[in-house]
């Protein structure tokens, strides 16, 4: 059988090539703030970059400079204690502790004993379940970089920490070009010479509707599609995936109940109602919510698990 991926770490998303295209104003951007010590929200859909520029940025900042920053996954790490353990374990501090009061205490302590700030860098910031821990944070004198993936997550924050984190900063989809042009990059890095060509590699960027995450794991797919089946190329198998985005028919409301059933897959209409009249930005009356309901069960997106008062909505989990 012929071998066609070579290397498959270079076609994970968060693999680090000598040269991030298409995000140089960003990585930038991102080292100054940093530098400078400035609190920074930072939101972009999937897919767009956000990871690898901030541990680009991260790894660069902590070999260059006297400072310290340290990441937090916030899928991971989603609460105080998690968070804590996570930054002291960073900071070469490993403690058993469950108290968050022992955790800050530990930390103050390490801080006093730093020479110059420390940064604290929570990505996936939307799964973070406790956000008294920006409070923490900023009340220990450490300098917060939060990254989400929307504009949302920064409207839960209460006024203290919108005060302490005034710049924003969106990153925008790639465009097609722009993925087309990071997976040549990518495959030239990961497959085998003439195994793939433009014209193959242009339909995934094409399907991936901007997000790199994903035309990379289309990419891998293809190729260990390829091999299977004994061909010598991912030009000889077909490439069929068609991303609907069916999100991207859906208005702001819509959008913003799908992404909380993401979060809960499952809950009933009052609770569902509730948490959409927390997180919309301008919340609309029970029979506008009906109707959205109504709509994302019609395309399929949601279901409806009962009837009246007792209805349920689930999640419908999409492949992309």
């Amino acid at each position: 059988m012929k071998s066609i991926l070579l290397d498959p770490k270079a076609l994970l998303p968060l693999h680090t090539p000598d040269k991030i295209l298409h995000r140089e104003k960003e990585l930038n951007e991102f080292a100054m703030y940093l530098k400078n010590s400035v609190n920074t929200f930072i939101y972009g859909p999937s897919g767009s970059g956000k990871t690898i520029i901030i541990k680009k940025v991260i790894e660069d900042f902590n070999e260059l400079s006297a400072g310290k920053a340290i990441y937090v996954n916030c899928s991971l790490y989603q609460t105080t204690n998690a968070v804590f353990h996570e930054v002291l374990l960073s900071l070469n501090n490993i403690v058993s502790s469950k108290s968050n009061y022992e955790l800050t205490k530990r930390l103050k302590a390490k801080i006093r004993n730093l020479d110059s700030s420390l940064t604290i860098c929570l990505d996936h910031f939307e799964h973070m379940k406790e956000l008294e821990t920006l409070n923490r944070i900023l009340g220990l004198g450490l300098n917060l970089i939060i990254i989400a993936e929307t504009h949302d997550s920064y409207r839960k924050l209460n006024q203290t920490i919108k005060a302490a984190t005034t710049n924003l900063i969106e990153i925008p989809s790639y465009t097609t070009d722009q993925v087309f042009e990071i997976l040549m990059e990518r495959a030239e890095e990961a497959l085998e010479k003439y195994t793939y060509s433009e014209e193959t590699i242009r339909k995934i960027a094409e399907a991936s509707s901007g997000n790199v995450t994903l035309a990379l794991n289309l990419l891998k797919s293809q190729a260990l599609k390829a091999e299977s089946e004994g061909k010598s190329s991912i030009d000889d198998v077909e490439f069929n995936f068609e991303n609907d985005c069916p999100n991207d028919k859906l208005n702001d409301d819509e959008k913003t109940l799908i992404k909380i059933l993401k979060e809960w897959k499952s809950l009933p209409g009052g609770r569902l109602f509730d948490f959409y009249r927390e997180h919309a930005r301008y919340p609309k009356g029970e029979r506008s919510f009906r109707n959205y309901m109504q709509n994302l069960c019609i395309k399929g997106l949601v279901k409806s698990l009962s009837e009246k008062r007792g209805r349920i909505y689930e999640i419908v989990e999409q492949l992309s």
